[in-house]
């Protein structure tokens, strides 16, 4: 990654390194490294393969983590590989990268103005260490049982709402204060609820809009591509959902309704699904 200052101030936009200097780089290692390794290496930088794929052994991907020239390389080529594959598929996306002056590597639909979030690669948070970033893939899926599940939770709210008393002296001729804010406090929440219950039970009814159905294949789609691209399979990664981690790491600032992990050296992949 290069540092570059930002206008006249001591900001710094966080970069990914471009070819010709990787390959620079590479040179010095020359004495140090094996000629596998260093093939490796090189095979990374132009992009003939993921680096998350078993393409080394674990010891030799646990060594080469420890060198800042292997984070480059790795960052370099999750950046570039993800970038070049999205920008093939005909999907309307909307990717957000070093050239649009994002720190990282965004991806998200734009079905309808308002399709969510495929893919992050946040790489700027862990500029100070040896990291090479976390990767967060993004499922949505149908399921009956989560939307019966969030039907009664919104039902449940609304019953504790109807029945909530005001805490605040409400006697006659007592103007304004406390009890007026809770008051109208207390009526936009049931609107919210109402609004929220007529939702679910309409999409419980009817079943998933064209809208829901569209994004959920787009996801499908961008998901089963990077997956395949990373080598990687759903009984690679472990279900973190009720683990504490912080959430403050996450570029999306998104908590799904399952989390999924996959832990490498020096490398966080998270599989983010939720439902309709």
């Amino acid at each position: 990654m290069i540092q570059v200052r930002n206008g006249m101030n001591y900001n710094y936009f966080v970069r990914v390194a471009l070819k010709e200097e990787l390959k620079e780089t590479l040179k010095k290692y020359r004495g140090i490294l094996n000629n596998d390794i260093i093939d490796y290496l090189n095979s990374l930088i132009e992009l003939e393969f993921s680096v998350i794929r078993r393409n080394i052994n674990e010891i030799d991907r646990e060594t080469l983590s420890e060198l800042e020239v292997y984070k480059e390389v790795a960052i370099y080529n999750i950046y570039n590989r993800t970038k070049n594959l999205i920008k093939n598929q005909e999907e309307y996306i909307e990717i957000s990268d070093n050239d649009t002056g994002y720190e990282g590597l965004n991806i998200k639909s734009l079905l309808r103005h308002t399709g969510p979030t495929l893919f992050n690669f946040n790489y700027r948070n862990l500029i100070k260490t040896k990291d090479i970033g976390i990767i967060t893939l993004f499922q949505i899926l149908e399921n009956e049982n989560n939307k019966e599940n969030e039907l009664n939770m919104v039902i449940d709210k609304l019953e504790h709402l109807y029945n909530e008393e005001n805490p605040y002296d409400t006697r006659e001729g007592y103007v304004g204060g406390k009890s007026v804010t809770w008051e109208i406090e207390h009526s936009r929440k049931i609107q919210k609820y109402e609004q929220l219950f007529k939702e679910l039970d309409s999409k419980k009814t009817k079943g998933l809009s064209d809208k829901d159905k569209e994004e959920i294949e787009t996801a499908r789609k961008i998901h089963t591509l990077l997956m395949d691209d990373f080598g990687l399979k759903r009984e690679d990664f472990i279900d973190e959902t009720n683990i504490h981690f912080d959430i403050k790491n996450f570029e999306t600032k998104i908590i799904p309704s399952k989390i999924l992990a996959k832990r490498m050296p020096k490398l966080t992949i998270y599989d983010y699904i939720d439902y309709k």
